[in-house]
């Protein structure tokens, strides 16, 4: 979701916080689809990202809680400075972070190796301490869903701290290099292949499944085993993804990729499902 520059008084309320004489709007961050995300900025150049959420949106205390415990991540993730949980400011829930160096970017000039950087930060953030008391994201379906019989395979397998929308707009880069992960608002438990499978089905959109497969590898080389079950969990994001897809069309065309509009992500997304149904 893009941003509308925030208002003189939210500006004012983060310039507080943040201790500063003035903050200024700089630009809007396209790719997240949760919060609108805006870079705001001091005159002498020191800049950082706030973020508005719905109101009444609990999402930002998960993500304030989240963000206070990703120390291990290092440079990956971004450091919560401030935040109005309540609301009090303007009536949305705000937090301001740190700017992580680069932007979104989805069209790399060099697939395999921004597959293979993608797979190593999942396994990163998988190998970190559960925080207690996170929802278990993958919770059993209606027994009419389809989705029901594949949940009901896969729902013993050990759960692992999972960013929830891991895919390649809610990561940060700079000259090809990821220098971040963003976006955690909707983090919880699921096994591995809850988040690796969303990310596997945005490298086929983007690309194919050959890309797809070397993120897979080198995510399985870095945490160190091999990911259970992949083909089911391709089943199981792709029925999660089909009923939306369309709706996320401003994603990827705010970052490039004009052709997957919506008809261009229902087509993908069939052709994908027709390959796993065949084998």
């Amino acid at each position: 979701m893009t941003a509308a520059a925030p208002s003189p008084l939210v500006l004012e309320w983060a310039a507080r916080q943040l201790a500063v004489a003035e903050l200024r709007w700089v630009r809007s961050l396209p790719g997240g689809t949760h919060a609108r995300t805006s870079v705001v900025g001091t005159p002498d150049g020191a800049e950082f990202v706030l973020r508005q959420f719905p109101p009444g949106d609990d999402a930002v205390r998960l993500e304030i809680r989240v963000l206070s415990t990703l120390g291990d991540l290092g440079e990956l993730a971004p450091q919560l400075l401030a935040a109005d949980a309540d609301g009090t400011v303007n009536g949305c829930p705000l937090i301001v972070t740190t700017l992580l160096p680069g932007r979104a970017s989805i069209t790399p000039t060099n697939p395999h190796d921004f597959a293979r950087q993608l797979g190593a930060a999942l396994a990163r953030i998988h190998s970190l301490a559960v925080i207690p008391g996170l929802t278990d994201l993958f919770t059993e379906p209606a027994t009419e869903s389809p989705m029901h019989s594949v949940w009901h395979q896969l729902t013993g397998e050990p759960r692992v701290l999972t960013h929830n929308d891991f895919w390649s707009g809610n990561t940060v880069w700079l000259n090809e290099r990821l220098t971040g992960i963003v976006d955690w608002s909707g983090a919880g438990r699921a096994p591995r292949g809850y988040d690796l499978a969303w990310c596997r089905q945005d490298l086929v959109f983007l690309y194919d499944v050959t890309v797809a497969d070397v993120f897979t590898r080198a995510y399985d080389q870095a945490f160190g085993s091999p990911t259970p079950d992949v083909a089911l969990w391709d089943h199981f994001a792709a029925m999660k993804a089909y009923p939306r897809v369309e709706t996320w069309a401003p994603n990827y065309t705010d970052l490039g990729r004009d052709d997957l509009d919506g008809a261009g992500l229902r087509r993908r997304l069939t052709e994908w499902m027709l390959r796993l149904d065949a084998g």
